[in-house]
């Protein structure tokens, strides 16, 4: 009897480090977040506010204007999804050079985000190396401030992203295409469907809970994740063009706003990005 609950007592015993790493990384920030969003402080003391600090923040224009850059931010899932997934079913069908093909793709993911931001930021000035180039082929008229220009910056952002994130995409489809039966294929073939034919009846078939999990994975990602290529870019700018929501707590936080009504934004950001956690397990248990 002693052995038995020893064994099962044992694989906790294991976890218990990691799960108190976690609990003081991860659950004791978020709960002093939550808890200080209904503080102000005045004259370095804690006063209890209630919901004051999520009104004001309601009331902000800037929260509302950075929520609507994050929603259109999400239009970046559909063009990433079907982008990798073209390109996953190309080099599936093992073109020439195509390993080689596949470490070049996936190399930008690996890249540190500062260090993309800052590249592409010299890049995209107006007198940067993209439009010096444009010049030296004589299209002038197509040499942009691509980062000053108010309608022109988030796209310019929006299209970094992408070219960072689309390595990701293509590995995780190309995963799961190397274990579909190759014999689909040699079906279809017989039968003289064309490429589109077999991506649309097999490929997107039995990759669609991979679909569905890259999906939900890059909305959160587009929700949370893009602070430093707005820092690093943009700064917000121009005009709050590009400001999102982790860019505008951390404007909250350190640059001479209200510290608990950046807390608040991020009470609400974390139940935002709860909620896409929530049909992420919803979509997996489905799928089980």
């Amino acid at each position: 009897m002693k052995k038995r609950k020893a064994k099962k007592i044992s694989p906790y015993i294991y976890i218990l480090p990691t799960f108190m790493i976690l609990l003081l990384v991860i659950v004791v920030p978020i709960i002093y977040v939550v808890t200080q969003s209904f503080y102000t402080t005045v004259a370095d003391e804690n006063i209890f506010v209630g919901l004051r600090n999520y009104q004001l923040a309601v009331k902000d224009e800037l929260l509302w204007i950075a929520m609507k850059n994050n929603l259109k931010l999400f239009l970046c899932v559909p063009v990433l999804t079907v982008i990798s997934l073209a390109i996953a079913s190309v080099l599936y069908n093992k073109i020439r050079g195509w390993r080689f093909y596949r470490s070049v793709i996936f190399i930008p993911y690996i890249l540190a985000i500062p260090v993309v931001g800052i590249v592409f930021s010299y890049l995209l000035q107006y007198n940067g190396v993209f439009n010096s180039i444009l010049r030296g082929a004589g299209l002038e008229g197509l040499a942009l401030d691509w980062l000053g220009n108010p309608d022109l910056a988030f796209p310019s952002v929006a299209v970094v992203i992408i070219w960072k994130q689309i390595g990701f995409g293509v590995v995780l489809f190309l995963a799961r295409m190397m274990s579909i039966d190759r014999a689909l294929y040699e079906s279809a073939d017989v039968d003289g469907a064309s490429w589109l034919q077999k991506f649309c009846h097999i490929t997107i078939p039995q990759t669609k809970s991979i679909i569905e999990f890259y999906i939900i994975i890059t909305l959160i990602e587009m929700l949370s994740w893009v602070f430093n290529f707005i820092y690093v870019m943009t700064a917000g700018g121009p005009g709050n063009k590009t400001l999102v929501l982790e860019y505008l707590i951390y404007k909250k936080s350190f640059g001479g706003g209200d510290f608990n009504i950046a807390m608040a934004i991020s009470v609400i950001l974390l139940i935002l990005a709860s909620i896409l956690i929530a049909i992420h397990q919803v979509v997996m248990r489905k799928e089980d």
